[in-house]
Parts: structure tokens; C-alpha cells; sequence
């Protein structure tokens, strides 16, 4: 049984809606390349990065060592886009208990920003397991990969995405089924499920998962963000994994699912 804890809007919601950590991730576009935007970046993110532990020197624990995070990421190649995220070269993640302060970095950056920049934010936040047991967290856990270094684990990849009205419309039951070996009913027979689809992954993949922190099925909002890091020898790993997951015959659960931008940088130490 879970416990039922207030919401800002007075409703009582479980304990599992409940956000543990928020997160915004700050997607960073130039208007101009050229030295005194690049400078103004540098000094934007040093002010942002201020009281913040520096990801990139996370030291191998499954957790980060503080609730109060930063990492910066750049894209060597930006795509001419205007959705504000595959244009951005530059994107700054920061979680912290108290939202309020996410608020704050977001205005400060785009201040200091200016005209030199345009700044797209996505707000998540870190809840408890929706659809766990104790049997598949020990599948997942065991042996599954910790946080690496920004030195060893360079790569990262970032998909927003949103579930469909059918997926919302199931029960909590009916959505946890897909995420376990389970017989498909369209399909007639056994499929493998989201879990061991993924399974190729779970030792080499870093994975968060940040969910809107206001609810899902919001307009013009995502109701995830899904977040990979890894080394380069490991990158052709991901991307057997990502092709995997969207093959409906071995997980269904796709069928449910509607992709944003897929956006791929590096880890760096600072902008």
C-alpha cells in the first residue's frame, strides 16, 4: 500500500507522483559565433554553476554524492532546427530539492546572457520506481553500470518524449505489464518487454529517468526525459539498445510512445 501525500494544488496523490529531485535542463543556442558570445557563455556558466556539485566528477557510485548537481554538455555538431533543442550547442542540467532556485538559474542565465543566446528549458524531476518489483530492481541492479567520470564516460544522449492518451487511459496494472516478459495480445504470443529488451544495456548504460514535474499529458510540455551516458567504446551499445526498444514485436510497450528531439553531446567540465 502507498501513503498519500498533499500536492501543491491541495489533492492528495501517491507517493510514488511524489518529486524527490527536481531537474531543468538549460538548452543554449548562439546567435552568433563569435569571441565575445563564447565569453559571455563561459561567465554565464561559471555564475550558474555557483554552490553546485560539477557532475563531470562524479566518482563511479550509483548516486551523486549531492542533490545540488550541475553538468555541462556540448554538442560538437548543432542542427539548424528551431525547436530550441537539436540547435542547441550547449546545455547546462541542474537538479536541486528546492525548484524555486531552478527558477532563479534560468533568469540569471538568460540575463547574463542576453541577445547573445537563445535558452530553451525542460523541466523533470526524479520520483520513485512506477513500475518495479523487488525482482526486477535486483534484475536491473545487478551488475548495472554507476556513474562514471566525465573523462570515462563522455557520451550522453538526451530523449524527451511523451506517452499516448491510450497509455494514460490504462490502468497502472495494464501499463506495468509491459514492462516484463508478457504474452502481447495483438501480437498472439510471448514478447520479451521493456526490461529484457534493454538488458544489453544494463552494465555499461548510465540511465536517469526525469518525469514532468507538473503531471503528464500537459500542452507543449514532455511528459519525460530520458538520460544516457557512456563511454565511446560503449556508444554502439546504446544504439543497438535504442533500436531494440523501438521494435514492437520484442516491446510493445512502443506502440505508446511519442519521441522529441534526440539530442547528443559530450560531457565537459565547464562551457
Amino acid at each position: 500500500m502507498y501513503y498519500r501525500v498533499p500536492s501543491p494544488d491541495g489533492q492528495a496523490r501517491s507517493a510514488l507522483d511524489a518529486n524527490l529531485v527536481y531537474s531543468k535542463f538549460l538548452f543554449v543556442t548562439l546567435r552568433r559565433e563569435d569571441t565575445r558570445a563564447r565569453a559571455r557563455l563561459r561567465e554565464a556558466g561559471s555564475c550558474i554553476a555557483r554552490g553546485f556539485f560539477n557532475d563531470f566528477h562524479a566518482n563511479g557510485s550509483p548516486n551523486p554524492p549531492s542533490n545540488e548537481t550541475v553538468q555541462f554538455l556540448v554538442a560538437p555538431t548543432p542542427r539548424c532546427c528551431n525547436d530550441g533543442l537539436l540547435s542547441a550547442g550547449f546545455v547546462a542540467h541542474v537538479t536541486t530539492k528546492y525548484r524555486p532556485r531552478l527558477g532563479e538559474i534560468e533568469a540569471e542565465l538568460g540575463r547574463r546572457l542576453g541577445d547573445a543566446a537563445s535558452v530553451r528549458a525542460v523541466d523533470g524531476s526524479v520520483k520513485a520506481p512506477r513500475y518495479t518489483s523487488a525482482a526486477l530492481q535486483e534484475y536491473v541492479d545487478n551488475g548495472a553500470a554507476s556513474r562514471q567520470s566525465g573523462r570515462s564516460a563522455a557520451n550522453v544522449i538526451i530523449i524527451p518524449m511523451n506517452k499516448t492518451a491510450a497509455w494514460w487511459n490504462m490502468s497502472m496494472l495494464e501499463r506495468h505489464a509491459y514492462f516484463y516478459p508478457h504474452v502481447d495480445e495483438t501480437q498472439g504470443g510471448q514478447v520479451a518487454g521493456h526490461a529484457k529488451t534493454a538488458e544489453a544495456g544494463i552494465q555499461t548504460i548510465y540511465r536517469r529517468l526525469y518525469h514532468n514535474p507538473d503531471g503528464y499529458q500537459r500542452t507543449d510540455e514532455y511528459d519525460f526525459v530520458t538520460y544516457f551516458e557512456c563511454a565511446d567504446e560503449h556508444l554502439a551499445t546504446f544504439d543497438v539498445v535504442r533500436q531494440a526498444l523501438r521494435d514492437e514485436r520484442r516491446n510493445p510497450e512502443w506502440r505508446f510512445v511519442i519521441e522529441g528531439p534526440e539530442w547528443r553531446g559530450r560531457r565537459v567540465q565547464r562551457w
